[in-house]
């Protein structure tokens, strides 16, 4: 064999164990692309993970759904275009929550909250509610009497000795508004709380009546008896209406006095004189102490109607206390009529009504920022449950 032969013999087998080699390390490069393909890569592992993580995670604007701010936005819900035609028709001006067999019918708002600056009520607007406060405090009552810590039936003497006739009243008596104690002339001084108490303690040195014998509406009864629920709670009282009433019903657009001016929507109050509309001064609210000191909403004044009448927040025993009228209707913060309840507020500036029926199916709150453009929310509410029975789609 030649030696160019031979060269040539060589080169050849040189060429086919470089192929042969170049085919295996092929070959071994494509199976581990191919098992490193198949896995995802960190980043991805990364963004699965988390999207697993963020779905997993609670929402926090469900969660916070009864949240005080954005979370729980204005709405605009109209279900009976005869009621919204009718209110406005005549003129109210504030905010609706009318609920019937757990359906809303109307929650909304009508007007202006403020005409100076031409900003609109909605379902939001915050309003003070004046007497409607009572059954706020009545509500404590009968939460403290469940605890063992107060009875109704109790002689003033027990938590206020030193009050004038505290032998002879009792605090059944102060619930009722048959006590006989005057009311006091409420100024814009700023009172303690032991001052409040000596001031109406001077105006109840001669009652009117004997206790119990006569009914004579009077702001001192529950001023005296919010100052009963903060000496046996150990709370003061605006803590304990927050912590016992708003949050196990849901009130998270609800407080006390000055606090209204804090929330999104505050309502500017306004009262017509001699055809003009002006925004009248209001006694500072130490002076509302317990009476007439807090402000919320439409919806959240439905909320409490709602956790009352649903055992939320008393025992069905104090509910039927609540509701039995002793006299001119009135029970314990609320009248009491055949077919429904109802508390009625005013402020200088602001009107309101809420009331619901016995059997638990409607309800209405109007809450207002024009003290007296509306002769009657009486009429207006009886008007209101009238046509939501004549309408059989509601």
């Amino acid at each position: 064999m030649s030696r160019r032969k031979s060269r040539e013999i060589k080169r050849r087998r040189r060429i086919i164990g470089y192929s042969g080699l170049l085919i295996v390390l092929i070959i071994i490069g494509a199976y581990f692309y191919q098992q490193k393909s198949s896995e995802p890569s960190s980043a991805s592992v990364s963004a699965s993970e988390s999207k697993k993580q963020e779905a997993e995670k609670p929402n926090k604007y469900k969660a916070a759904s009864h949240g005080k701010r954005s979370e729980d936005p204005p709405v605009n819900i109209v279900n009976s275009q005869d009621i919204d035609r009718y209110l406005k028709s005549i003129h109210f001006n504030g905010s609706a929550m009318i609920v019937k067999n757990g359906k809303v019918v109307i929650e909304k708002g009508y007007g202006l909250s403020n005409r100076e600056k031409g900003i609109k009520n909605n379902s939001n607007t915050v309003y003070y509610i004046g007497s409607i406060t009572k059954s706020f405090i009545s509500t404590a009552l009968m939460q403290l009497q469940e605890k063992g810590k107060v009875n109704v039936h109790d002689p003033l003497a027990k938590y206020l000795p030193n009050f004038p006739h505290a032998h002879q009243l009792t605090l059944f008596d102060l619930l009722t508004h048959t006590s006989g104690i005057r009311e006091i002339d409420e100024s814009q001084d700023k009172l303690t709380r032991e001052q409040l108490m000596q001031k109406i303690g001077k105006n109840a040195q001669t009652l009117m009546f004997p206790p119990g014998t006569r009914w004579a509406y009077s702001d001192s009864n529950y001023s005296i008896l919010g100052y009963i629920v903060e000496k046996v709670s150990g709370e003061s009282l605006h803590d304990y209406i927050k912590q016992h009433i708003f949050k196990p019903a849901g009130m998270n657009h609800s407080g006390f006095g000055t606090h209204f001016n804090k929330e999104p929507y505050p309502s500017t109050g306004y009262k017509i004189k001699n055809g003009s509309m002006y925004t009248p001064d209001i006694p500072d609210f130490s002076q509302l102490f317990g009476c007439g000191d807090i402000y919320t909403t439409a919806p959240d004044l439905y909320k409490f109607d709602h956790a009352l009448a649903s055992g939320k927040l008393v025992s069905q025993e104090s509910y039927q206390q609540i509701f039995t009228p002793f006299k001119a209707t009135y029970g314990f913060g609320w009248y009491v009529d055949p077919g429904s309840v109802s508390s009625h507020g005013v402020l200088p500036g602001w009107n309101g009504l809420n009331s619901y029926g016995k059997n638990g199916k409607v309800y209405v709150v109007l809450l207002s920022n024009i003290q007296n453009n509306i002769k009657s929310f009486g009429i207006v509410n009886n008007t209101i449950y009238t046509k939501l029975a004549n309408d059989p789609s509601l």
